[in-house]
C-alpha cells in the first residue's frame, strides 16, 4: 500500500507537536511496511526513509484554488518556525497564500505519482490533500491535529480557516480525530458526521532516557521549587491563567519558580503580565527550549504544567512523565482521556490550579508513584497503537479488509 501523505512540516525543522506526531506515526507505518510519499510545502532538511517531495521545487500546475477571502487573524500570520539549530525563521509571505499554493502544487504532484490513498495533516495541508483527490479520485484522510475553535480559544474563530476546514472534512472520505474532545468539535461546529471521524489518540516512542547534565543547580541549592510550562504563548495554550495561578502559589510559598519555555503572539502581554503581578523575581523566560536544553529541563523541573483553554491532545505531558516529572493538566485536552496518573483541573480555575501546584510540590509520595504509574502508561500510549489503528481505516477505504487481505 502507497500512501501521499500531505503534511506542514517536519523534523528536525521544528513549529510545535504538529511536526513530531507526523514523524512518529510515519515512522511506525513504515515499520509496518506502508510506501509512505511524504509532501512538504517547502524544502528542508529532512530525517527518516521515506520518500520525499517538496512542493516549492514541483513543477508549476494550473491554480486550482484562488484566495479572494480577506485577510484576518491567523491566516495573515506570516509563516515562521524554528532550524534544527534552533534558530528562528520567518518568512514575508501570509500563511493563507501558502496554503493555496501548496494546493496547487498538490494537484500535479497527485498527478505524476502512483499511490493508493491521501493522508492530510493539520488545516495548512487540507486543501493539499483535497486537490490530490479531485487530481486522482483516490480515498482522502484528513487528520485533524487542531481546528481553528482551538487556536481561537473561543467560537472567535478566523473565518478562512473554517472555510478550509468545513469544505475540507465534508470533502474527505474519513476524517481521524486525535481525542474525543476534538471528535466532538469536528462533529458539532463543522456538521461532519459522527460516523466518518475516527478517534486515534497520539503518542510517544517509549525509552529510557538518559540522566543529562542539570541545569538550574543554583536555585535547587537554594531550596527553590521548579514549575515549567512548554508550549506555544498563546491564547489556546492558557499561559495567562498559569501565570494568574502563579501569583497565588507564590502568595503561600515564595520559594516557587516558575519557568516558561515557548514563542508566540501572547509573548508581551505574559510579560507585562508577570510584572503587573509582581512576579518578575518568580518567573523565568527561558525562549523556546527544543532537544536535549528542553529534555533538561524536565529533569529539572518539580511539576510540568499543561494549563491549556483547548488542547487537541497535548504531547508534552507524556514527554514530562517520560523524564521523570509529575504533570498537572488542563481537564481541556485530549491526553486527560488517557493519561490517568496526572493532577487534573479546569484552566479557568486558577485557585485550583494553585492548591494542586502547591500539593505537588509538597508531598513527594504523591509525586513518585504520579511518575512511576504515568510510566506504565505510556507503554500503551504508542506511536505503534496509534499507526495500527491508522492502517485498519486504510485498509478499511480500500475494501482489503472485505477481501480477506
Amino acid at each position: 500500500m502507497r500512501v501521499l501523505t500531505f503534511g506542514w512540516d517536519y523534523p528536525p525543522m521544528k513549529n510545535g507537536g504538529l511536526g513530531v506526531a507526523c514523524h512518529g506515526l510515519t515512522e511506525e507505518l513504515l515499520e509496518l511496511g506502508l510506501d509512505i510519499v511524504f509532501v512538504l510545502p517547502r524544502e528542508q532538511p529532512i530525517i527518516g526513509n521515506q520518500k520525499f517531495i517538496f512542493a516549492d521545487k514541483s513543477p508549476k500546475t494550473i491554480h486550482i484554488f484562488k484566495s479572494s477571502l480577506l485577510p484576518y487573524q491567523h491566516a495573515q500570520s506570516f509563516l515562521e518556525y524554528f532550524t534544527a539549530d534552533g534558530k528562528r525563521v520567518q518568512f514575508s509571505r501570509r500563511i493563507i497564500d501558502e496554503v493555496y499554493r501548496y494546493a496547487d502544487a498538490a494537484y500535479g504532484i497527485a498527478l505524476r505519482e502512483q499511490f493508493d490513498l491521501i493522508h492530510a495533516h493539520d488545516w495548512t495541508s487540507y486543501l493539499a490533500g483535497v486537490a490530490a483527490k479531485l487530481a486522482t479520485g483516490k480515498p482522502l484522510v484528513l487528520h485533524v491535529h487542531a481546528t481553528s475553535f482551538d487556536q481561537a480559544g473561543s467560537n472567535n474563530v478566523d473565518p478562512q480557516i473554517y472555510e478550509i476546514e468545513k469544505r475540507a472534512f465534508h470533502t474527505a472520505d474519513s476524517v481521524v480525530a486525535i481525542s474525543n474532545f476534538t471528535k466532538d468539535i469536528v462533529v458539532s461546529k463543522y456538521g461532519v458526521d459522527a460516523e466518518k471521524v475516527t478517534v486515534v489518540h497520539n503518542g510517544i516512542k517509549p525509552y529510557t532516557p538518559p540522566t543529562l547534565p542539570p541545569v538550574l543547580q543554583e536555585l535547587k541549592m537554594q531550596g527553590k521549587k521548579i514549575v515549567f510550562y512548554n508550549g506555544r504563548i498563546t491564547i489556546q495554550k492558557g499561559v495567562d491563567h498559569f501565570i494568574r495561578a502563579a501569583r497565588k502559589v507564590v502568595d503561600t510559598d515564595p520559594n516557587v519558580v516558575f519557568v516558561i519555555s515557548g514563542w508566540g503572539d501572547m509573548e508581551h502581554q505574559v510579560m507585562h503580565l508577570v510584572g503587573s503581578l509582581g512576579l518578575s523575581k518568580n518567573v523565568i523566560f527561558a525562549g523556546a527550549l527544543w532537544d536535549e536544553d528542553r529534555d533538561r529541563m524536565y529533569q529539572a523541573a518539580d511539576l510540568l504544567v499543561m494549563p491549556s483553554v483547548s488542547e487537541p491532545f497535548g504531547l508534552v505531558p507524556l514527554e514530562a512523565i517520560q523524564h521523570g516529572t509529575p504533570v498537572l493538566i488542563s481537564k481541556q485536552s485530549g491526553v486527560a482521556e488517557v493519561l490517568t496518573h496526572a493532577l487534573k483541573v479546569d484552566f479557568w480555575d486558577i485557585d485550583e490550579m494553585a492548591n494542586k501546584i502547591l500539593a505537588a510540590l509538597r508531598y513527594g509520595v504523591m509525586n513518585r508513584q504520579l511518575v512511576e504509574e504515568g510510566r506504565r502508561e505510556l507503554l500503551r500510549l504508542t506511536w505503534r497503537k496509534a499507526a495500527d489503528k491508522v492502517y485498519t481505516l486504510y485498509k478499511k477505504l480500500l475494501g482489503w479488509i472485505h477481501r480477506g487481505r
